[in-house]
């Protein structure tokens, strides 16, 4: 068993944040205090399934009942195989659970660091307007978001970083929000109007269909790549044999749980995985980064948004 002082605070973005297209000023967020260490934890209102409340009941039921076994840790395993799992965890939220594996983490890196790698990680941004396209003239990897009504504006502004920033790496963002026929001319749009160079630049689009089989029709005809994320919670149980090759991942691992992803990661150890956040606190994203040093050759969505 092991002390833990749960708090709330409520703390502000730097900027809005946009959760499910409603931007997001402020959050609640459970600060977690163990062994003299502080988390901030926190849910997004209409992404996560758990509550703030649900996460404080089950963080402290955890850690007031469960005795701790560092004797065989196992990180593709649940909680790390630090505990013997009862029915009651084998039924935890995953939500809950990327949490309680982030404070085990924590624990984990103080006591037994050399089971980490020293792997650099390399991380996208996220375009924001407000910013200003001269904010990018240093950046590797970009992501902008894009929906079937932006396209002047995207041609407009890919155009404009291009000039700016010649080696800029760009992902599209699609949020689910095309049918197959507007992608198709947003690509054909792109083709005529942005430079060669620049649309070789394209890394991928990513999630843009509502209708996620439309994307093995769009790649018979297209030579842009279209990355999965909301769609991988379907697909995950597939084999890495199964799992089609050119399709990147965009795994969120707060929906999941570390254990669960880092399992995922190794089994299918030749796929692109790109570990990106939901903007959380920069105390947990010692979860985020762990994963992410697994695949040191990708940009990874990790940007601190506090």
């Amino acid at each position: 068993m092991i002390d833990i002082t749960l708090s709330y605070e409520t703390l502000h973005y730097k900027w809005p944040v946009p959760v499910r297209g409603t931007p997001v000023n402020e959050n609640n967020f459970l600060k977690v205090t163990l062994l003299d260490s502080d988390y901030f934890i926190s849910v997004l209102p209409g992404f996560h399934e758990a509550t703030l409340e649900e996460i404080t009941f089950k963080l402290r039921y955890f850690f007031s009942t469960y005795s701790l076994d560092f004797g065989h840790i196992d990180f593709s395993k649940k909680f790390f195989n630090l505990v013997e799992i009862d029915d009651y965890l084998e039924g935890i939220h995953s939500e809950t659970l990327f949490n309680i594996e982030v404070l085990l983490l924590g624990m984990i890196r103080k006591t037994h660091s050399g089971l980490f790698n020293n792997n650099p990680v390399m991380e996208n941004e996220l375009y924001r307007a407000a910013r200003g396209t001269q904010a990018y003239t240093q950046s590797k990897c970009l992501k902008i978001k894009i929906a079937p009504d932006s396209l002047e504006k995207t041609i407009k502004l890919i155009n404009e970083l291009h000039r700016l920033n010649k080696e800029l790496i760009i992902r599209l963002d699609g949020n689910r929000q095309f049918e197959i026929n507007e992608m198709i001319v947003f690509e054909e749009r792109l083709k005529k109007n942005i430079l060669l160079e620049s649309f070789k630049k394209i890394d991928y689009i990513e999630e843009p269909f509502k209708n996620f089989a439309d994307t093995f029709l769009f790649k018979k005809r297209s030579v842009l790549k279209v990355a999965m994320d909301e769609s991988f919670s379907t697909y995950r149980q597939l084999s890495a044999e199964e799992f089609p090759d050119e399709i990147p991942v965009v795994i969120k691992p707060s929906l999941f749980g570390i254990s669960s992803i880092h399992n995922w990661m190794q089994t299918h150890s030749k796929k692109r995985v790109i570990v990106s956040g939901s903007f959380e606190h920069p105390t947990v994203k010692i979860g985020l980064t762990f994963l992410a040093s697994t695949r040191p050759y990708e940009y990874h969505g990790l940007e601190n948004f506090l």
